[in-house]
């Protein structure tokens, strides 16, 4: 604790100034200027300690809510994280699921999901037997025996199937790694044919998340307060051994899905605790916080005000004795603001009516006020900020291919730039075998919601284009997939071909994107409007508008030197710093005139980027800019 009577000097004060006053009020009384001095004096001491006492509880206050705010923002990020990666697990392991429903066994669809997602491991299936125990009725691992071996480790498995049966689903991190083990109950628990899925997959960032060490300590926890994840040593432990689970216990209960709490662990030990649920089975996702390392900064505050508070006595005691009179009112007025302050209103100001010392005393008071309430409305932003952009970030990181590549004989060059922090469009490229698939979308909007749909399309994509289906199919799973994750609220346009290296058909299928144009190869190079060919020959509603939509495809065949641009509508829409738009027309234009005589195709999207960013100048994006080409050049 710090010594108020230390940094104030009143020990040295009562030692001599105040043995100074007693002996002269002793032999002829106290005079008027000692009785105005200590007047001045104390006044001031005594409303600045009441305004110090009360000022630190409120910073206090305002520091545990901001701890509350930013351990809540963690643990929902983690909490979305965790959410994400285990339901990537579920999504790898339903094609595997539904082909055995289908067929009693694991075969070629499990073995092209285990060749396309690195994150499954291994599904094995048991079944209720006559005797009403699970048997187990085939495995399908990524190595042979993987599966066997680890079920081996696990040993009785009984207990876990039966409270798989009865839950529906239980996750378990059964080697305290980056492997989890979630257990799926397929059909009623009363049916005779119920199945117990096992699966079991890695998710190494989920886990390094947990483990890697911040200003909290975070941990992800089933209602019991078992820890699946959080920091080394503390998996397959119970949260209820290091503190009170009590509010996490209550929260289940209620049916909260998130909330703060304060916790006394005894020993004066008080933590700060934030929680929120996955949405994943009963999990959720715990941060906690020393409280006494929360509050370093209010020791910081304390000691800063008592250091500006004993300036402020002794400028009192020696102005008191020149001029009275007008500091008495002075100190008043600034008496009365730092109640106000107290209280809370960091609005008030002091009118300032000197130019001496005092006024500079008031004008210094205004400034720390108005400093204090611009800090606090710029820290609650920026961790609002802080926590959005860092999930924009991370969803954005891995879901576009290089600008340039070589696949066999086309060749690609692409450009993106987004509108905000994060953005909406998403265009991808990938050769499997003798073909070749081009994406691209356009997500409703921009930002952080219109980035996790993409990341969704890009997460279905990886699946999709393993399975070695017609465009026409392989739409209709994307549009599932973003209408499972967005409901309806958020739809994407999308165009996909696949181009196939030996035939040369490109077969196309559209979901209200803006037409690629086809360019055929003329010797001279010289392109007219007429000459650019829009492939609008199929069309059909956009993705996540309606789960069962089914898509129509088409085909054409390409030329030696073809060549096709994809693009977003976001390039029409640019605009220059008068909010005057680019325009269709002037779009054409740029598209004649980078690809006249058929330069490079990496030559041609510069020189459309240059052509628009001069018009821009600079000026703010409306919408995301994404564009590719594409050339068969048959090498």
């Amino acid at each position: 604790m710090i010594d108020f009577s230390q940094v104030l000097g009143i020990k040295d004060y009562s030692k001599s100034g105040l043995r100074l006053i007693l002996r002269q009020m002793k032999n002829r009384g106290l005079s008027i200027r000692y009785k105005i001095l200590l007047l001045l004096t104390l006044l001031p001491l005594l409303t600045l300690a009441v305004y110090l006492v009360l000022a630190v509880k409120i910073f206090e206050d305002d520091k545990v809510a901001y701890v509350f705010e930013t351990s809540s923002a963690s643990a929902k990020t983690l909490s979305s994280q965790a959410t994400t990666d285990l339901n990537s697990i579920l999504s790898a392991a339903k094609p595997v699921i539904q082909e055995y429903i289908s067929t009693r066994s694991f075969g070629p669809v499990s073995k092209a999901v285990f060749q396309a997602d690195p994150v499954l491991e291994w599904v094995v299936v048991f079944e209720k037997s006559g005797l009403g125990i699970f048997e187990q009725g085939g495995s399908s691992e990524r190595l042979t025996g993987v599966a066997q071996r680890d079920l081996q480790s696990f040993g009785n498995l009984q207990p876990l199937l039966t409270e798989a049966s009865e839950k529906g689903r239980v996750l378990r991190v059964p080697f305290k790694d980056d492997r989890v083990l979630i257990v799926e109950r397929v059909g009623a628990a009363t049916d005779a044919d119920v199945r117990i899925f096992l699966m079991f997959g890695k998710v190494q960032e989920l886990a390094s998340s947990f483990r890697a060490p911040t200003g909290f300590e975070s941990f992800l926890v089933n209602s019991t307060g078992f820890v699946m994840f959080g920091p080394s040593g503390t998996e397959a432990t119970y949260l209820s051994q290091k503190f009170n689970l009590d509010f996490l216990t209550r929260a289940f209960s209620e049916g909260r899905a998130a909330g703060t709490e304060e916790i006394n662990r005894g020993k004066g030990q008080d933590l700060l605790a934030s929680f929120s649920k996955t949405g994943f089975g009963d999990l959720a996702v715990v941060s906690v916080v020393e409280k006494s390392q929360a509050l370093k900064a209010v020791e910081i505050l304390i000691r800063q005000s008592l250091l500006f508070f004993g300036v402020l006595i002794s400028f009192s005691v020696i102005v008191s004795l020149v001029a009275s009179g007008s500091l008495t009112s002075a100190l008043g007025e600034l008496s009365e603001a730092t109640t106000k302050v107290a209280e809370g209103n960091f609005d008030i100001r002091i009118d300032v009516k000197s130019k001496d010392e005092v006024g500079a005393l008031a004008t210094s008071f205004n400034a720390m006020a108005e400093e204090v309430s611009r800090l606090m409305s710029e820290t609650a932003e920026k961790s609002r900020m802080e926590s959005e952009l860092k999930t924009a970030q991370t969803v954005q990181e891995t879901l576009f291919p290089p600008s340039e590549a070589s696949l066999g004989g086309l060749q690609v060059s692409g450009y993106y730039e987004p509108a905000s922090e994060c953005g909406g469009d998403w265009w991808h490229y990938c050769q499997i075998d003798k073909k070749v698939y081009l994406w691209i979308g356009d997500a409703t909007g921009h930002g952080a919601p219109a980035a996790l749909i993409t990341s969704a399309a890009k997460s279905a994509a990886t699946i999709i284009e393993r399975l070695n289906v017609e465009p026409a199919h392989a739409m209709s799973l994307l549009n599932r997939a973003i209408y499972d994750v967005s409901k309806g609220r958020i739809m994407m346009t999308f165009f996909l071909a696949s181009f196939d290296l030996e035939t040369h058909e490109l077969v196309y299928t559209n979901a209200s994107h803006e037409a690629p144009y086809l360019m055929k190869f003329k010797e001279g190079g010289d392109l007219k409007k007429k000459d650019l060919i829009p492939l609008n020959d199929v069309n059909s509603p956009r993705l996540g508008q309606e789960r069962e939509t089914q898509y129509e495809q088409t085909s054409i065949k390409l030329d030696l030197k073809d060549r096709l641009l994809f693009y977003t509508d976001g390039i029409p829409d640019i605009e220059n710093p008068n909010k005057e738009s680019w325009g269709e027309r002037e779009f054409i234009k740029a598209i004649l005139s980078s690809n006249k005589e058929f330069p490079p195709i990496s030559h041609s999207v510069k020189n459309m980027v240059d052509m628009f960013s001069e018009y821009r100048q600079k000026a703010p994006l409306k919408d995301d800019i994404t564009f590719f080409m594409i050339d068969y050049t048959g090498a």
